[in-house]
């Protein structure tokens, strides 16, 4: 069971270091959630969801993210390192 709480944590992370990186690269582009979420082909509540780190989207939606930001995709999965 313990490993079970360990990997659900470690999602939870890559969730907020997602939403952690796009949403700032969004505001950068001046594009609203609507707005990108049109370009991304997702609905704006999802790409809200995917901002504060509640969901995952998956490697295709994450692709398309990264076109509509102009970034590669792993810039936006960086783990900072802990000490």
């Amino acid at each position: 069971m313990k490993h079970r709480n360990s990997r659900r944590t470690n999602m939870s992370d890559l969730a907020r270091t997602l939403g952690n990186s796009i949403r700032p690269r969004r505001l950068k582009l001046g594009l609203t959630q609507e707005e990108m979420s049109a370009r991304v082909g997702i609905h704006y509540t999802f790409l809200g969801h995917i901002e504060r780190g509640n969901r995952l989207p998956s490697l295709e939606t994450l692709a398309r993210i990264a076109e509509v930001l102009k970034v590669p995709m792993h810039s936006l999965c960086r783990f900072k390192a802990r000490r």
